[in-house]
């Protein structure tokens, strides 16, 4: 049972409510000062910073993607140029155009039949190494930047490299699409490269290249929007990216190798002789091989020994029979 005030009680009550010591229970006590909080704003919609991509299988995509760049670089300059894949991370694309300096080379690409376009940027010290060399400079030594931006000139010369990057682009994706990116052009600029809405959302793929005195970064940049339609394709099980479809070069080099001419000769037998000797032949004088007419052959195929063979005649021409392989020591 609930105790009951006494009259002195409930006066006592009703004065301290009149004077305001006891706040009505409709009024909220207004907070000290000291420990006042401060109320922060928050957008479900936009990202709030970049945060991590995770999207199945495409980490094994972009892994070939930098092996196919590096062998490009690499064939391009005629020097080891190494290229690993790094992070990937998703931003809102005017936060990630507001990290840009304003000196790369930021080559805007058409993924055809993708709808939207993506950016492939060679940092600044990247840029100007490629340029350094391609110009017929000595990249090797220290480099020195110049503080200003890409010019026309420049951006021409590094056409080429990022037109390299577009065709890596069509072999690494050929599992999942059949892509024709083309480059369309090569800004320095962040300001030009508009190519979806500002708060739309991207990917920047991220790979390190390093060589002698250089270490520095590409950067893929894809709307989310563009990876849409590849995602089913990428959790499928044909899009795990096998041995063999991770090197497509290998097959391509396999078939190559057959269709090589091959100098092929049929040797009897050698002699040594001295330069003197040489010199005084004339017509008519006889050279001893050592050996019977009948002796067999020996085949060459570009100067090594591969097959042992008889000579003879064939619709009126002179010819070999191959009789044996030549079995070689490879110890």
């Amino acid at each position: 049972m609930e105790r009951i005030l006494s009259k002195e009680e409930i006066a006592e009550l009703l004065s301290a409510v009149h004077e305001g010591e006891i706040p009505l229970r409709d009024e909220e006590p207004e907070p000290p000062s000291s420990s006042q909080r401060k109320v922060s704003s928050l957008n479900l919609v936009a990202l709030q910073g970049p945060r991590h991509c995770k999207i199945e299988n495409f980490d094994l995509i972009l892994d070939t993607l930098a092996r196919n760049i590096g062998i490009s670089l690499t064939n391009r300059m005629q020097r080891s140029i190494g290229v690993r894949r790094s992070i990937m991370e998703v931003y809102e694309y005017d936060t990630f155009l507001q990290q840009l300096a304003g000196r790369d080379a930021l080559g805007v690409i058409r993924l055809d039949p993708l709808r939207w376009r993506g950016v492939i940027i060679f940092k600044e010290r990247l840029s100007f190494y490629l340029l350094e060399h391609l110009l017929g400079g000595a990249p090797d030594k220290q480099l020195t930047l110049p503080e200003r931006a890409l010019t026309i000139i420049e951006t021409n010369i590094l056409r080429n490299v990022v037109t390299d990057a577009c065709q890596d682009l069509n072999k690494t994706f050929a599992p999942l699409e059949k892509l024709t990116s083309s480059l369309v052009k090569i800004e320095s600029s962040p300001r030009l490269i508009n190519i979806v809405p500002g708060d739309a959302s991207v990917l920047a793929a991220r790979f390190v290249v390093s060589s002698e005195n250089l270490e520095d970064e590409i950067i893929l940049v894809l709307p989310m929007t563009m990876l849409e339609p590849l995602k089913e394709k990428m959790r499928a099980r044909n899009a795990v990216f096998s041995e063999t479809t991770e090197r497509p070069w290998q097959s391509q080099l396999e078939q190559e190798i057959y269709q090589m001419d091959v100098e092929l000769s049929a040797r009897l037998a050698t002699l040594n002789l001295t330069v003197r000797d040489i010199l005084n032949f004339e017509v008519g004088d006889i050279l001893d091989l050592g050996c019977a007419p009948s002796s067999p052959l020996q085949i060459r195929a570009a100067g090594q020994p591969k097959f042992q063979a008889m000579a003879g005649t064939h619709q009126g021409k002179k010819a070999v029979r191959i009789s044996g392989r030549i079995q070689r020591n490879l110890i």
